[in-house]
């Protein structure tokens, strides 16, 4: 926060610099050399970190924005859940999309240099998670148009549970500590998805 405000409160200074020097000795030689010198330290003051500091702040954004992408799948997911109608298939996904948040806080606080990576990748299954989802919700309402839709809802529950198990699974290896499986885990897990339709 204090990055933020660094430089419009440094500017604030320069103007509230200048103009009270303008007044008191009405010099406008001295007036703005002083308000740069204001504002210069003010900045200092306000954005007194170190370039570590700062590429770290940006790690901690850029993992955020991640997370937050992350997020807005999972609210899509949710909602499309709505629309399921296999108890199977939807507790699966209800338990996924309760488990990846909780996932993300987690990792966050144990491990937050793999928050990045971890949303990424994570966002990357989710992408496929929701286009699984839609495919299934297609299979579901217009199964004339497919051949063996039964086959084909069997194979959507199971990579719902997978992705479900996954996550839980996960969770459980950042709490544990185990880091190093959780990564190799994520690395190797493959996105939810349906047959290829022919």
């Amino acid at each position: 926060m204090r990055r933020r405000l660094a430089a419009p409160v440094a500017l604030l200074a320069a103007v509230v610099v200048f103009v009270v020097i303008y007044l008191v000795i009405d010099s406008l030689l001295w007036a703005p050399i002083l308000a740069v010198v204001a504002a210069i330290g003010v900045y200092l003051m306000l954005d007194d970190r170190t370039s570590a500091q700062v590429s770290s702040d940006d790690y901690a954004d850029e993992a955020q924005e991640k997370v937050e992408e992350a997020l807005k799948l999972i609210k899509g997911i949710a909602r499309l859940t709505k629309d399921v109608r296999s108890p199977v298939a939807r507790k699966a996904l209800v338990t996924a999309c309760e488990i990846v948040p909780e996932l993300f806080q987690r990792v966050q606080a144990k491990s937050p240099n793999s928050l990045f990576s971890t949303a990424s990748q994570i966002g990357g299954h989710l992408r496929s998670l929701d286009g699984a989802v839609h495919q299934y919700l297609d299979i579901q309402s217009k199964p004339m148009l497919y051949r063996d839709p039964e086959s084909l809802r069997l194979s959507g529950e199971h990579a719902f549970e997978r992705f479900a198990d996954f996550a839980l699974e996960s969770v459980r290896l950042v709490n544990q500590g185990d880091l190093a499986q959780y990564k190799a885990n994520l690395d190797t897990v493959a996105p939810p998805k349906l047959p290829e339709l022919g």
